[in-house]
């Protein structure tokens, strides 16, 4: 990263109570009609929709943002780095922060958790994670390395479960930790999966690509996943619950999404199914209702639905787990969670897996009192892609055919946007982008032919290499967002195509973390495509072709404008009405991720987004140097009292008012936070890229 030439550097004293205010933390909270009072008794509203209803920062006056403060990501310790492409150095940020009651909330890939204050940066807890060891049943690739960093994506805040504030996550050794969202005090630390345990019915390997999870606060319920490989080693996925007001949580349920992997209940696929009020299987037009199938249908089309896993009596050979990503949604009034589930493992050889492979690649509905699932939506048939259905789960309220009705939105790595019915599950509609490449050997399968369900990788009989389209980093790797103000859902699919070959999952010599690729690397031009769609009728309203970059993050949508963050630096915002231009912003870091936007402690909106070159910046098909660095948060404001100020974008960052943050305290107490006098260095940059400056890790 290149370091501004030039500081000029200004101290001014900035003086006032800071006041409590509401909050807003995307994916996480409910609104009011202003944006400011964002929140809900559960935590998860507005059900991930990435969308403030305030009306302060506004596509009339976006382009008068101006960089607030800068606060360097603290370098992390040279550990192995599960979710990257070059191994060590796990650096940086990746995770949308939260932003609650004017504190600002992250948590680093070297599992370091921060609380900033939205106002100034000033850090005001922060948290070092013990150092998690992976042993028992996983990887051993990953085995001899003390702390694997992490690939973090989802951070949560509850208000009163427990009787207080709390900031949780789930790090990747399976450790749900819960901090005083105040102070950084632990209020509980507990192990929501272990590693070294046996699991029913599961003969592979489990992994560490951040487990997820969603919290009924109401019901004091959480609700979590577990990962696997994307290997021929992958484990026998499954959700699990606790009730979290007890110390020690108690484990409620848990509720697998595959059979067991050694083939002994060739019906568990069939009885799935009769156990639902609705479950479909999407083939590439229209979705396949499983239960209005005869018994024979339904035998013809599910029994024995994958194999036996090419069990060899000791090992499986195929699996699949719970998604990753974003966040899941939550309806706090009949207590159902809307989650997802990742592909199918090893991606793209599937001798091993025949059938439709349930319940990979789906959005689910689960009861979080029972673990039942409610209704079930298959988007992937026999998924010989890595196309999984990871990122945001979207529940909102909206206009469906003329109709005000609750919906699902959920997209695909397929590429494919779909609107689902949240009572039944039903397919409403779905949208392909039109920007996306999508070749002859990556078409959607049909779940009713044993001949699709039974290909064994995706050009079949061929052996030669051949191109992917979409590749298997995806037609969409992110977030989408839904404006209800508008009715309109928004989502970036790109092109990253890939030449691949097939390979060997078993066999005399085969690595048993073999994904079934011998031989696969980006092919054709990259680009990304920001489309808005029409909720009502699932048809594009306008788009806005970004070339030469991928997309990977997310997308946030707030005031009538779309913010869009990019590998190359540039932070793009659209007019969400039209598409058209409205400022092309030079940040001069990479940005894998969408960002908040909230009220600070002073009522003031703020946009606060990571710029990282740490693990996703590279899979979004960037050419992102440096990638590990940590790189920094940075917040975007209006001027003081909405006064234009001076700012000139010519290859070049203009921003006054830009606070470089110095190192963090040791934590506040609620009294101390709320009544404190700020004192901020203020520092004006004139860069090509934001002037940071690193600093030892915090302690």
């Amino acid at each position: 990263m290149r370091v501004g030439r030039a500081l000029l550097i200004t101290t001014v004293f900035v003086t006032g109570i800071l006041a409590v205010q509401p909050f807003l933390a995307f994916g996480q909270q409910t609104a009011n009609a202003k944006g400011a009072d964002w929140a809900g008794p559960n935590g998860n509203f507005p059900f991930n929709m990435n969308f403030n209803p305030q009306s302060t920062i506004t596509s009339d006056n976006a382009k008068s943002l101006q960089v607030k403060w800068i606060w360097p990501v603290p370098l992390g310790p040279n550990t192995y780095n599960s979710g990257s492409p070059f191994g060590y150095n796990g650096q940086g940020v990746i995770v949308t922060p939260l932003i609650v009651k004017g504190l600002v909330y992250f948590v680093t890939n070297y599992h370091q958790v921060f609380a900033l204050d939205a106002r100034s940066g000033k850090t005001i807890w922060t948290k070092i994670l013990p150092v998690l060891k992976f042993n028992g049943n996983i990887n051993p690739f990953w085995g001899p390395f003390a702390n694997v960093t992490g690939h973090y994506h989802a951070i949560w805040h509850t208000d009163t479960v427990r009787g207080q504030p709390l900031v949780w996550l789930v790090a990747n050794n399976y450790t749900i930790f819960a901090f005083n969202a105040l102070t950084g005090d632990t209020n509980l630390a507990f192990k929501m999966f272990d590693l070294k345990g046996s699991v029913p019915g599961n003969f592979g390997q489990y992994g560490t690509i951040t487990p997820q999870i969603v919290i009924d606060e109401q019901k004091g319920i959480l609700v979590a996943g577990v990962a696997v490989s994307e290997a021929a080693n992958a484990g026998r996925g499954f959700f699990l619950a606790y009730d979290i007001t007890q110390t020690p949580p108690r484990q409620l349920w848990r509720t697998f999404i595959i059979p067991p992997q050694d083939g002994s209940d060739p019906s568990w696929s069939i009885k799935s199914v009769q156990n639902m009020t609705y479950a479909s299987i999407f083939d590439g037009t229209g979705a396949v209702d499983l239960k209005a199938l005869s018994p024979t249908q339904l035998h013809d089309v599910l029994y024995a639905d994958w194999g036996n896993f090419g069990f060899n009596g000791t090992h499986s050979f195929a699996g699949a787990a719970t998604g990753w990503g974003g966040s899941w949604a939550l309806d706090p009034h009949s207590h159902i969670a809307y989650v997802a589930t990742a592909q199918t493992s090893p991606d793209t050889n599937a001798s091993a897996r025949p059938g439709p492979n349930l319940w990979a690649n789906s959005v689910l509905a689960l009861d979080v009192t029972s673990g039942q699932m409610i209704w079930a939506f298959k988007a992937v048939a026999h998924d010989l892609w890595d196309y999984d259905c990871s990122w945001n789960v979207i529940l909102a309220n909206a206009t469906i055919s003329g109709q005000q009705r609750q919906v699902v939105f959920k997209a695909c790595k397929s590429g494919y946007v779909f609107a689902l019915d949240a009572k039944t599950g039903k397919l409403l509609w779905n949208f392909l982008p039109p920007s996306l490449a999508v070749n002859q050997y990556s078409k959607m399968l049909n779940p009713l032919s044993k001949q699709d369900m039974t290909k064994p990788w995706f050009n079949y009989p061929s052996t030669k290499q051949a191109l992917m389209a979409p590749g298997p980093v995806g037609g969409i790797e992110s977030d989408i967002a839904y404006d209800p103000t508008l009715n309109t859902v928004f989502c970036g699919p790109y092109n990253y195509n890939f030449m691949t070959t097939i390979g060997p999952i078993k066999g005399p010599g085969v690595s048993y973390i073999s994904t079934g690729s011998s031989n696969a690397f980006p092919s054709g031009p990259v680009n990304a495509t920001v489309w808005a769609v029409d909720a009502n009728t699932g048809k594009s309203l306008w788009s806005y072709y970004v070339p030469a970059v991928g997309f990977r993050g997310g997308i946030t949508v707030s005031g009538g404008v779309v913010y869009v963050p990019l590998v190359d630096g540039t932070l793009r915002m659209l007019d969400a009405k039209t598409g058209k231009a409205i400022d092309n912003r030079l940040i001069g870091g990479p940005m894998a991720i969408q960002p908040s936007i909230g009220a600070d402690a002073d009522g003031n909106f703020v946009i606060i987004e990571p710029a990282s070159t740490a693990g996703g910046a590279l899979v979004a098909g960037a050419a992102a140097a440096g990638a590990g660095s940590p790189g920094y948060i940075f917040a975007l404001g209006l001027p003081a009292g909405q006064e234009q100020q001076t700012q000139t974008v010519v290859n070049t960052l203009v921003s006054t008012s830009v606070q470089t943050v110095a190192g963090p305290s040791t934590g506040i107490s609620p009294e101390a936070f709320y009544g404190a006098v700020g004192v901020a260095v203020i520092f004006v940059v004139a860069t090509s890229a934001l002037a940071v400056r690193l600093r030892k890790p915090a302690t």
